[in-house]
C-alpha cells in the first residue's frame, strides 16, 4: 500500500487518473461526452474487480470537478496520489501542453518507486484512435504496454470506432473490461509513492515542444467576486478572476473556457491566467514566450493599481498580445456607463501622444455606443481573429535593438488606441493592417 509514502489515507487515492486532449466543440455537439462515457463505464468496471469502498474515488478525469473549483490544485493533488495513470493516444494529447505536464508529473513520481522506476508499468494506455506506428513520442513508446490480448478492430481503428459503431458495443465493452483488469492489476503489483502535490503546470511536458507560436497565453484581467466593488453586480464573476462570465450571468462555462475552445479550433495550445500574475512574461520584449491574448473587462480600470499595470503593458507594447474587450449591451450596469468606461479603455490602452489604433471591439457598424464586443457570437470570432493576429505577429517579431551608448532607448509606439472615425470599418485594408509591423500590430 502507498499510504505511509505521503501521510495520506486511501480515500485520497483515485485508482487512476485519466488523461486525454480536450476536443473542440463541433456546432452544438460537445466532442468529450463519449470521452466521458467511457470515464463511467471504466470506473464501473473497476469498481466491480475491486473491495474499494462506494466512496472511495475510483478514478479522476477533470470534467468531474464542481464549477468553481480550483482545476490546477485538483489535478495536480490527484496526480500526487493515483496508482495508475491512464493516457488517451491521440495526435492531439501529444499536441497538449496540460498533458503532457500530467504525464511528466505523474513519470517524475514513478521514477522513485521502491525497487527501481515504475513509470513504465505504472501507465496504461487507451488508443483512443489508431495510431500509425512510429506517431508516438519516445516517451509514449517507451510504455511497456501489450495491446495484443484486444480486438483487432481496437488495435487498428481505437477505442472511439468501437464506440461510434453500435454493432461494436460488443467488443468495446470487452476492451473496457480488459483495461479495466490491467488498471488494477497494475494499482496491486507496483507501488508508486505517494508524494505532496505541486502545481503540475509548473513543470515542463513530457512530450517534444511544439513551437512557441503555438502556445497561446490567455490572460483574464478581472475581478473575484470576492473583489469586486459595491457599485458593480458581482453576479458576473466568481471565486476566480479567471471565472468571469460577461454574457451569461451565472452560467456555466467562463469566458476563459470558452476562449480556450476557440483557440484550439485554431490548432493553438491555450493555457489561461489571470493577467496580473502574467503581466510580467507578457510584456517581455527581449525574449517572448509565445503569443498571448488579454480578456479586459473594463470596470476593472477603475481601480487604480490595476490600471496602471495595463498602462505599462501598453506602453511597452508588445506587438503579439493582443486585447479582447467583452461588453455586454444587454448588461443594464454595462449599458449605462458604456461611453465613460470606453473612454477610460482608451486612455489607459495607448501611449501619450501615439496614433490612434483600435482593439478587437464590435464589427463595423452603428457606433453610437463605444462598445467593446457586445455580444457572445461576436467574442468568437474577435477572440479567434486576436489570437491568430497574435500568433501572426510572434511568428513575425522584430525584437527591439539595444540604444546606442548615449542615446534614449528608443519606445515602441502604441498598438492599443482609440477606434477609427464612425463609418470607416477597422483593419479597412491589408496596408493599414500591416503598418508599423514591429510594433504596431492591432490589439
Amino acid at each position: 500500500m502507498n499510504d505511509a509514502e505521503g501521510g495520506r489515507t486511501a480515500s485520497a487515492k483515485p485508482h487512476f487518473f485519466l488523461s486525454y486532449a480536450h476536443m473542440p466543440t463541433v456546432g452544438s455537439r460537445n466532442p468529450n461526452l463519449r470521452v466521458s462515457q467511457f470515464y463511467e463505464d471504466l470506473c464501473e468496471a473497476v469498481l466491480q474487480l475491486t473491495p474499494l469502498p462506494t466512496a472511495d474515488p475510483v478514478g479522476f478525469m477533470d470534467e468531474t470537478m464542481h464549477q468553481g473549483e480550483n482545476w490546477a490544485l485538483k489535478i495536480s493533488e490527484a496526480l500526487a496520489t493515483c496508482r495508475v495513470f491512464v493516457p488517451l493516444y491521440h495526435p492531439r494529447l501529444f499536441r497538449s501542453t496540460p498533458c503532457g505536464q500530467e504525464w511528466y508529473t505523474f513519470a517524475r513520481r514513478a521514477a522513485n518507486a521502491p525497487g527501481g522506476p515504475a513509470h513504465n508499468t505504472a501507465i496504461v494506455p487507451v488508443l483512443w484512435v489508431g495510431m500509425r506506428e512510429g506517431a508516438l513520442p519516445s516517451v509514449a513508446a517507451e510504455v511497456q504496454y501489450n495491446h495484443s490480448s484486444m480486438p483487432r478492430a481496437y488495435t487498428e481503428d481505437g477505442l472511439y470506432a468501437l464506440m461510434a459503431q453500435r454493432h461494436n458495443q460488443g467488443l468495446y465493452e470487452k476492451v473496457v473490461y480488459k483495461l479495466a483488469r490491467r488498471i488494477v492489476d497494475v494499482a496491486l503489483e507496483t507501488v508508486v509513492p505517494v508524494v505532496e502535490p505541486v502545481d503540475f503546470t509548473t513543470n515542463p511536458s513530457a512530450f517534444p515542444s511544439r513551437s512557441p507560436a503555438d502556445e497561446l497565453t490567455i490572460a483574464v484581467l478581472s475581478f473575484k467576486d470576492t473583489e469586486v466593488p459595491g457599485h458593480r453586480d458581482p453576479g458576473w464573476y466568481g471565486a476566480l478572476r479567471t471565472d468571469w462570465q460577461p454574457y451569461v450571468r451565472g452560467g456555466d462555462t467562463t469566458l476563459a473556457e470558452k476562449a480556450a475552445q476557440l483557440a484550439r479550433q485554431c490548432d493553438l495550445n491555450p493555457t489561461v491566467h489571470e493577467f496580473d500574475a502574467r503581466a510580467e512574461l507578457l510584456m517581455e520584449l527581449e525574449q517572448p514566450q509565445g503569443p498571448g491574448v488579454v480578456l479586459l473587462d473594463r470596470w476593472v480600470l477603475q481601480d487604480p493599481h490595476r490600471a496602471a499595470l495595463v498602462a505599462e503593458f501598453a506602453r511597452r507594447n508588445p506587438a503579439w498580445v493582443t486585447v479582447v474587450e467583452p461588453w455586454n449591451r444587454d448588461d443594464p450596469q454595462c449599458a449605462a456607463e458604456a461611453d465613460a468606461l470606453a473612454a477610460l479603455s482608451d486612455r489607459v490602452l495607448r501611449r501619450r501622444g501615439a496614433a490612434a489604433r483600435p482593439t478587437f471591439r464590435a464589427g463595423a457598424g452603428d457606433r453610437t455606443d463605444a462598445e467593446g464586443v457586445p455580444t457572445a457570437t461576436d467574442f468568437g470570432l474577435a477572440f479567434q481573429h486576436a489570437a491568430i493576429r497574435a500568433q501572426k505577429a510572434f511568428k513575425e517579431r522584430a525584437l527591439p535593438r539595444p540604444p546606442a551608448a548615449g542615446e534614449p532607448r528608443p519606445r515602441l509606439t502604441g498598438a492599443f488606441n482609440e477606434l477609427p472615425p464612425r463609418g470607416r470599418r477597422p483593419f479597412a485594408n491589408d496596408q493599414d493592417r500591416e503598418s508599423d509591423r514591429g510594433g504596431e500590430h492591432d490589439a
